[in-house]
């Protein structure tokens, strides 16, 4: 009897270990045929030419090749000295279905060859021109291009066009050649990526709370419970992000090394206010001292009189006119403690880094106050994507001067907002007042940064409403101090600012912009409602320009179309709205509003957006219309639709379609991730691209999406 039942148990024992062997099979298998998918889509489908390039025939390397443009050089057999800039080819008679050329080319300088082909076929009798294509030295695949002509090939012409007085060496032109296979781990890592993404939506249960079978949810999944798992991997992400940051922020090396002049402002202030005065010590031009209209920089330019591009000049001195505060915060003390000057770049980096954390605190706070039925993965997923958003990139991947008070001032927002949520459910009295006092000191500072900013301080009204105007425990008789703690910073910033001020200006409300050496004469600038219309149009509204060239996304110089005025604008890569898929919940707010009114937060979803939208119009006014600038408005109506997801996926949560918003939300994902990717090595500012900038990348990557 012993023996049976230990022969039982035995069996009992193998059965359970069976079946636990078995559920993780079953739960693996989908991540295993998903990186087969993978693996296949890359190995298969990305390498396409290369496969298809196996089965060609009749793989020629052309013997006669007359060349122009460039002169033999002697006792150095195939090179050429290219004196003008322009290197042609020509073959004829080739008589030969050509799929791909492959150039086997040297050049004495490494830059970027462009070059343009055309041909004649069997459709064609005459040459047509095809897309211009680029050689990058270094990059084997951009030594190959695909062709599609009408049958066979007549006659193939190539123009290349080569730095002026540089060295080509022609080692051969091969027709039909064999296209190299080129297997890209970053590549497998971000289809991996967004496929787990969608498969975690659409397939897995867990961050609904509970896995399937009812067992435990692990760290990643289920609702925000504050676990040490959980915070262990919001670490993680922050880190990963942050490092993100760094590398987008050397991705145009011209901005790492600044060679502006005028972007040397606030290091020039710091030596400045090291002497004791805020002037600058540059010397104003006789010129510029005598012009009836220093301000008008086209007269200046036209009459040959010397001034100092986009510094703020009053009285015969020179000013910086950005935020005060970073200079106070980074680059005055960097100087003091080290003699040297901090670079722009970093004091982005370092603004944008703050940034990711008060965003990931912030909607830690939000959930937590308001939204305990939210997955944790949308909480990694809604952090991500803000501080990810296409406009945010666009300044860690062009950190200059005009970057470091813009992201400062939503750093200190965001913090703000975060502090004084987190100050109204705090229960001890100290740490309320703390968190209100910390909080609105980041808000007060935000004029010190970029002044129009301040305007997200009205989000206080929507958040206090109740404690103001039906309880009565803010500005009223009853809690005194937190009112106090509310107030003070905003007098003691305020008393500095203005102060600041008066000794630039003579005015403790004149924050010098007006003053600029730019484009246009500031001082003459006002409110007009065609430009007000034109603005809030580029600003939100108007859709990208995609292409289905790389990087796709087209960088568009902004015409002023029907405006009969001065416009200051440059380019745009779409509106806030139009462009950020992420943004497009806010069409559904309607659904949420019942779930949003019954939290208090439903006028706090109108006022940011509104606030979003003041500024829109305050920079089309005082400024004109450019990219950077909707980094001072994204804010307010991202903030919005940030409260509306949550509020959604609570609903969704309460009636069984949290999966439909989930399969949204990494829908969206993906469509910010293209764009963005659009935005960074977007070609619409001529002097800072990663195209002219950082060519290696630029073409590495083009390649990579060149099946």
């Amino acid at each position: 009897m012993d023996s049976r039942n230990r022969s039982n148990g035995s069996g009992q024992n193998g059965g359970a270990e069976n079946q636990w062997k078995r559920g993780k099979l079953r739960k693996w298998a989908p991540v295993l045929l998903i990186l087969a998918a993978v693996l296949a889509a890359e190995i298969l489908v990305c390498n396409f030419s290369a496969w298809k390039s196996l089965f060609y025939e009749n793989r020629v390397i052309f013997e006669n090749v007359e060349m122009g443009g460039g002169t033999a050089i002697e006792g150095s057999p195939g090179e050429y000295w290219v004196e003008e800039g322009i290197f042609t080819i020509h073959i004829s008679q080739v008589d030969m279905d050509v799929h791909n050329l492959f150039f086997a080319f040297d050049f004495s300088k490494n830059e970027p060859v462009s070059y343009t082909v055309t041909l004649t076929d069997d459709g064609n009798a005459y040459p047509y021109s095809l897309p211009e294509r680029v050689l990058m030295p270094g990059n084997r695949k951009s030594l190959y291009t695909n062709l599609y002509p009408s049958g066979k090939v007549g006659e193939i012409g190539v123009q290349f066009a080569v730095p002026a007085g540089s060295v080509v060496t022609v080692n051969g032109v091969c027709a039909n050649a064999r296209i190299p296979f080129v297997f890209s781990i970053g590549r497998v890592l971000v289809m991996l990526g967004a496929a787990l993404l969608l498969y975690g939506t659409v397939c897995r249960e867990e961050w609904q709370g509970r896995s399937a079978q009812g067992h435990r949810e692990s760290a990643a999944a289920g609702m925000c419970t504050g676990s040490r798992g959980q915070r262990a991997i919001t670490m993680v992400v922050i880190f990963l992000l942050i490092g993100m940051a760094w590398k987008l922020a050397h991705v145009n090396p011209i901005c790492v090394a600044s060679p502006w002049p005028h972007h040397k402002q606030y290091q020039e202030l710091a030596e400045a206010m090291e002497k004791g005065h805020v002037f600058l010590e540059h010397e104003p031009s006789e010129g510029l001292l005598n012009a009836p209209n220093p301000y008008d920089t086209i007269y200046l330019q036209a009459n040959g009189i010397d001034y100092r591009a986009d510094y703020a000049y009053y009285e015969g001195k020179y000013y910086v006119y950005f935020g005060v505060v970073p200079e106070l915060l980074l680059y005055l003390p960097y100087y003091l403690l080290t003699g040297e000057h901090m670079f722009n770049y970093v004091a982005v980096f370092l603004f944008y880094s703050g940034f990711i954390l008060a965003v990931f605190a912030l909607y830690w706070e939000i959930i937590k106050r308001w939204f305990a039925k939210v997955p944790f993965l949308a909480y990694l997923l809604v952090s991500a994507l803000t501080v990810c958003g296409g406009n945010y990139l666009f300044i860690i991947a062009r950190p200059d001067l005009y970057d470091t008070p813009i992201m400062a001032a939503n750093m200190f927002t965001v913090a703000g907002i975060w502090l004084w949520i987190k100050g109204k459910y705090t229960l001890q009295v100290k740490g309320r007042r703390v968190c209100y006092f910390l909080g609105s000191l980041c808000m007060a500072l935000v004029a010190g940064c970029r002044p129009q900013m301040l305007l997200f301080s009205f989000l206080a009204i929507p958040l206090f409403w109740d404690e103001v105007i039906r309880t009565r425990e803010l500005f009223g008789k009853k809690n005194l101090w937190d009112t106090l703690c509310i107030c003070l910073p905003y007098v003691l910033i305020a008393a500095g600012v203005m102060f600041y001020n008066g000794i630039r200006f003579s005015s403790p409300f004149d924050f010098g912009a007006t003053y600029s050496l730019t484009s246009n004469d500031m001082t003459k600038r006002s409110f007009n409602m065609h430009q007000a219309l034109l603005g809030l149009w580029h600003y939100f509204l108007r859709p990208p320009v995609v292409e289905s060239g790389f990087p796709y996304l087209q960088g568009v110089q902004i015409e002023s179309g029907s405006y009969m005025g001065k416009l200051n604008a440059e380019y745009t890569y779409g509106g806030l709205f139009a462009g950020n898929a992420f943004l497009w919940v806010l069409l559904c707010v309607g659904k949420a509003k019942e779930k949003l009114k019954e939290k208090g937060l439903y006028a706090l979803v109108w006022v940011s957006a509104a606030v979003s939208v003041i500024l829109g119009l305050v920079d089309v006014t005082g400024a004109g219309i450019l990219q950077r600038y909707m980094v001072d408005m994204v804010w307010g109506i991202w903030f919005g639709a940030v409260l509306t997801w949550f509020a959604m996926m609570e609903n969704g949560k309460e009636k069984g379609w949290l999966r439909t918003v989930m399969v949204c939300l990494a829908v969206v994902c993906l469509l910010q991730a293209v764009y963005g990717f659009g935005v960074v090595l977007g070609n619409g500012d001529l002097s800072v691209n990663v195209r002219g900038n950082n060519p290696e990348l630029y073409y590495y990557l083009e390649g990579l999406l060149r099946f």
